[in-house]
């Protein structure tokens, strides 16, 4: 069989980022984790059901960050000089508007406010983040503290009138599991959240992917 008649299922996609998906849709710490696949009397597939479809019609040569985004499992990205902000407040969203120059995102009040909340947010991870390595040296070359150190950089100043270029880019939920179970390990917790998208299961199937 050529790849060109191969699916998607049958040559691999990115179960890893499907299954910290489906741990977040499903995880309440109640129930066995065989309870935790697919509730058949739902009204809408859950997001391994919908992977498990989807990967079953696409061709084997789909782009797995496109197939992962598809599932609902994207942000937002606005850009500010260079430096990634994650715009996962709702009523920011809603003010990203088309351009003929790409996806923008003005800059008003509102824009302000979640801009601000997210440098405080950053402000209070670099403080834990430095109170961690205090105490235990040794994480310094940790992988996730890298990470989340260089997520935790201060942004850029912006005002009131400027206009932000916004892309989207797939999510990472098997990072934000990853930073949870590190920062649960060291006792320590992250302002902010962890996924910065709506669950997957809430989103709208492969064909209406925003942006």
């Amino acid at each position: 069989m050529s790849s060109s008649e191969q699916r998607l299922i049958e040559s691999g996609f990115p179960c890893h980022q499907v299954g910290a998906e489906t741990r977040r849709e499903r995880d309440t710490g109640k129930a066995p984790p065989t309870h935790r696949l697919h509730v058949w009397w739902a009204r809408r597939p859950l997001t391994p059901s919908r992977a498990a479809i989807l990967a079953s019609l696409l061709p084997a040569d789909t782009d797995p960050e496109a197939f992962v985004k598809g599932l609902g499992i994207q942000i937002q990205v606005a850009s500010i000089h260079g430096n990634d902000w994650i715009i996962g407040e709702d009523k920011v969203c809603e003010k990203i508007v088309s351009t003929e120059n790409g996806f923008m995102l003005p800059v008003d009040r509102v824009v302000l406010g979640a801009y601000r909340r997210e440098q405080d947010n950053r402000t209070s991870n670099r403080q834990h983040i430095a109170a961690l390595l205090e105490k235990y040296p040794t994480l310094d070359n940790d992988p996730v503290l890298i990470r989340w150190r260089a997520e935790s950089n201060a942004l850029p100043t912006i005002d009131e009138g400027e206009t932000l270029p916004v892309r989207v880019a797939m999510g990472d939920p098997a990072w934000a599991k990853e930073k949870m179970t590190f920062t649960k390990q060291h006792k320590v917790r992250f302002a902010g959240d962890a996924y910065h998208y709506p669950r997957a299961l809430l989103s709208n199937s492969f064909t209406s992917s925003k942006m």
